[in-house]
């Protein structure tokens, strides 16, 4: 009895790990960094891991760097760095850096394994907004 216990408890707490390590989400962004000068864009990659525990990473293709996050909701989650302050739009996928120096650097992301980042709640609520503001056929 003491035995199956144990067991039992191990299995969840396993499980809870597992669970508790695939909310962590990978997401690939790609884009342009402006120059104030403006000098012609340049092209960026960025990956962005949004992990548990506010825990937010991002490879900068020079090594990874971790940001703190300042605020998140529905709508935008915003973080900074030593360099840069960070903005992410959960709805359209779009995430800008702006430096301190002066640096804009505007990319769109898509969840890391290729789909869409637009998760179907989002998709539906804009749905929602444009049914709700644009005219029916029979309203024309």
């Amino acid at each position: 009895m003491f035995r199956t216990s144990i067991a039992v408890s191990f299995i969840t707490a396993f499980s809870s790990i597992a669970a508790f390590a695939q909310d962590a989400r990978q997401l690939t962004c790609t884009g342009t960094m402006i120059e104030p000068s403006a000098m012609s864009p340049s092209p960026e990659t960025v990956v962005m891991t949004l992990g548990p525990a506010q825990k937010i990473t991002l490879d900068l293709g020079k090594g990874v760097v971790n940001a703190r996050r300042v605020s998140d909701n529905k709508i935008q989650l915003k973080f900074r760095t030593i360099e840069f302050e960070g903005e992410y739009f959960h709805y359209t996928g779009d995430l800008f850096f702006i430096y301190k120096t002066g640096h804009l650097m505007k990319l769109m992301c898509q969840k890391r394994d290729g789909g869409s980042l637009r998760g179907e709640l989002s998709q539906t609520a804009r749905g929602a907004d444009r049914s709700a503001s644009a005219p029916h056929s029979s309203q024309r």
